[in-house]
Formats: structure tokens, sequence, C-alpha cells
């Protein structure tokens, strides 16, 4: 698939042509790169940026194994019920418990006294300070469960119609490649446990898939999805900002709900830039406040779906040279699309409209 099309984040050579289970390695400067249950590692840990290696090591590294589930928590306000009812029941259940916690302490101290201290009393003062512990370290769950009733009402008020669906953006992204015969080669960053990548359609195309993640535990789910539903991909722990492949490799380079977050979100466009071939397309999704947004909402979006972002918005604000025929789509509230297409080389256009010209006066049919 894409192998042959890899280099070493080191030298930037393509020869890490000793692959082993346990490690690859590059021939030409003899870096090392060990492997995660047998994905190669194709990244400098000196090189990453620290909000990125913080993501990784103190939220993705623990979140992992039940992110699937947890993740659209925070989508919860904005999502229509009968999708989320489960979610909606296990908020009520962790907001319903939180008051029983509190009540029981109260209860202890004003009126039965410590004296008369249970066991039952100790396991849930217990449970208690384990909670509060966790909504200290991360403040986006408090904010969450305080929160997402409003929100849900504002929503629910106003009535937020975006001009286009997420659906009819993914459907106009991919027509010319579901349309084509030609075998393509895309690009998932940041890919997590790939839910994006298997969901939104692409699975649908004559593909050789490559999915890339910084989190080792992320990408592991992802592969035991793919694996599971039978879907040809390959995996590489990388950095979004020094990815390890050759320049103009893909026709599709995607990203899902991380591009915000980067460390360094300009450079990591600009590798997304470099990896598409020229004519080939870019599409994010990410975080972005919708213009009418009340002060709550604001709130809630700077606290709950913002508090890890770089980047306010979409990338269109970094004014990429590079590329044309951007579009930016509010899909949800706090949910934007952006897509673009890399531009092709001067004579290539310049090719390309003499055809167009020709066609239009009959020379060519």
């Amino acid at each position: 698939m894409v192998e042959s099309n890899v280099i070493c984040p080191s030298c930037k050579k393509n020869s890490v042509n000793v692959r082993y289970q346990t490690f690859w390695m590059c021939s030409e400067c003899g870096e090392k790169y060990s492997c995660v249950s047998g994905i190669p590692k194709l990244y400098l840990e000196e090189s990453l940026g620290m909000t990125d290696k913080g993501l990784r090591d103190k939220v993705y590294k623990y979140m992992a194994w039940f992110y699937n589930f947890w993740n659209p928590f925070f989508m919860l306000p904005v999502r229509p019920i009968k999708i989320s009812l489960k979610h909606w029941l296990v908020y009520f259940l962790l907001v319903f418990s939180f008051i029983f916690m509190v009540y029981n302490v109260i209860d202890l101290i004003a009126f039965r006294g410590i004296e008369n201290v249970t066991i039952k009393d100790f396991l849930l003062f217990a449970a208690l300070v384990i909670f509060i512990f966790v909504f200290s370290k991360q403040q986006r769950y408090a904010y969450l469960l305080l929160l997402a009733i409003p929100i849900k009402i504002i929503v629910s008020i106003r009535s937020f119609v975006p001009k286009k669906s997420i659906s009819s953006v993914h459907d106009e992204f991919l027509k010319e490649y579901l349309e084509s015969d030609k075998r393509i080669k895309m690009l998932d960053i940041a890919s997590g446990t790939g839910q994006a990548l298997y969901r939104r359609g692409y699975m649908n195309l004559n593909a050789d898939y490559t999915a890339v993640d910084l989190s080792a535990g992320m990408i592991v789910q992802g592969r035991d999805l793919m694996v599971k539903q039978k879907a040809p991909v390959d995996f590489i722990l990388a950095d979004a900002t020094n990815l390890p492949f050759k320049s103009g490799t893909f026709d599709i380079c995607t990203n899902y709900g991380a591009f915000n977050g980067f460390a360094d979100t300009k450079s990591a466009l600009k590798e997304m830039i470099r990896v598409t071939k020229k004519g080939g397309k870019i599409l994010i999704l990410d975080e972005q406040e919708y213009p009418e947004a009340t002060w709550l909402e604001h709130v809630y979006y700077k606290k709950v779906f913002a508090c890890y972002n770089t980047l306010a918005g979409s990338p269109v604000d970094l004014l990429p040279e590079e590329l044309e025929d951007m579009q930016v789509h509010q899909v949800y509230e706090f949910i934007y699309v952006f897509s673009a297409r890399k531009k092709l080389d001067v004579q290539k256009e310049n090719e390309i409209k003499t055809d167009l010209v020709k066609t239009k006066n009959g020379v060519l049919t």
C-alpha cells in the first residue's frame, strides 16, 4: 500500500526499509523506530509539541479504551435525543449520583452525627472525593454536567439549521472519486479509533487507506475496528506536524476532531498540503462556534468543546497559498467542515484551460 512512500522523520529520506514486528529502522541514518502492537512509531519524541504530547499522555492514554462511548457526551446538547438517549441516561445517573453523595455527607454531619458513620457512608464519601478529584483535573466534565441541560434547551428553542448538512458536504467532497474507476490513496490524520474514516463514506472508495495518530491506545482501537470490519487500512504512529510520507503521496487527506488542538496548526496544515497530490483534496472537521451563539453557549463552547484548542475556528484564516476552492460549512452549532483542493502546477492549469477551450470550440469530443 503506502509503505513504499514512507520517509524517515529524521533524515527525510525514503530509506526506512529495515522492518520487523518490533521495530523499523532507517538504513540511511540508522534511526530506529519501535513498534507498538506491530504498528511502527514513526516520529521523534523530542520534536513533539508540548500540547500534542500533553494530550497524548494525559488525556488519550486513559480515554482510549472508552473513547467511543465518552466522546459523544461533549456533543450531547446538540445531538438529537433519539440517537443520544443512552448518553442522557448516563448523564442523569451521574448528576443524581453526585447529588445523592453530597446529600449523604450533609445528612451525616448535620443530622446523624459523625459518630454514627457506617461503611455505606464511608464508601459514598470516598466516591464523592474521587468525583471531585476527577472534576478538578478535568474541569470540562464539570462544565458539561452543569451546562448540558440549559444548552439543550437553548438549541432546541433556536433550532439552528445549517445551509448544508454534514452528509451533503461529504457527498459533494467524495462525488468525483466515487464516479471514477481510478484507484486513489487516502490519509486520515489523527484517525484515533477510526470511526470517521469508517463511517463517513470513505470505505466506498476504490482506495488504499492509511491512518496515523500520535496515541498508541487510540490507533490500536482503530486497527481493531478495521480488522473487525475487514477493512484494509495501514496504521502508523506519526506526528501531524512531521508526517513520514513523501510529498504528493495522497489524493485525499482528512482530519477529524483534532486539528484545532494541535500545538502548531500552521505546520500541521502545511504537512497535510505537502503529502497531498496536486489536484488532491483536503477535509478538516473540528470545533467552531456559530455566529448566533448566546453567552451561555459561548461558555459551553470555550469550557467544554474548545478547552484544549490552540486555534479558534477553521484554518481558512491561515490563508494557505497552495489551496484553492476553500469552503467552510457550519454543520452543527459548534462544528465546522473545511474543504479545499491543492492547486495544480501553473503549466498543468494552462494545459487544462487549453483543453477546455478546445472542447468548447468543438476541437475535442
